[in-house]
């Protein structure tokens, strides 16, 4: 029997450039779905790489964070924003604080329904309704807070001309990494030093 590890599997990938081959296609899909999108934002095509861009984001995110590719944090900058931009297209008008907040809305309504004792008062009609309805309120503040950041770097990011952009820097991104240059922004400033 061979030696086999997961030692042997990372080599392997980095010895025949796989990681970088991902981050090219990530670039070539960022960059495929804007030209979709300004052919037709409703069509088939452009949900479908969609799709493959939310696919091929958490890939690129899975093969930056469980592969050692000793990428510089030039490249794992512009991974994460590809990555990022693509996985939450899909999801940029999604009210998930809404979601959430309803639900542990819910969540606290059943567990103050088994209250005994002193605060059994707590487990029926209205206070009951009135505690539940206000841990949802303040929690949806929150997560509504933290929701409309990530919802503004969403729409940002996936502007149709930056995106094209973040995909030409991918690919860009990979032939230097490919050639040995390391990540485009650590090559410029080893220039500019």
């Amino acid at each position: 029997m061979s030696d086999f590890s997961w030692q042997t599997v990372v080599d392997f990938l980095n010895q025949n450039n796989i990681p970088e081959a991902v981050l090219a296609l990530v670039g070539v899909i960022a960059i495929a779905i804007v030209f979709a999108y300004r052919a037709n934002d409703e069509g088939f095509l452009y949900r479908l790489l969609v799709l493959i861009g939310v696919v091929a984001g958490a890939f690129m995110v899975y093969t930056a964070v469980a592969i050692d590719t000793g990428w510089f944090m030039g490249t794992l900058i512009i991974v994460t924003i590809a990555s990022f931009a693509l996985i939450i297209r899909p999801f940029r008008d999604v009210n998930f604080a809404l979601i959430f907040s309803l639900l542990v809305m819910a969540l606290v309504y059943i567990a103050l329904g088994g209250i005994t004792g002193d605060l059994s008062v707590l487990a029926t009609g209205w206070p009951r309704i009135i505690i539940a309805f206000a841990v949802g309120a303040i929690l949806y503040m929150f997560t509504g807070f933290i929701q409309d950041i990530v919802g503004l770097f969403a729409k940002l990011l996936n502007a149709w001309p930056l995106l094209f952009v973040i995909g030409v820097w991918c690919i860009a991104e990979a032939v230097m990494l490919i050639m040995g240059y390391g990540s485009i922004i650590d090559y410029i400033q080893t220039q500019l030093a």
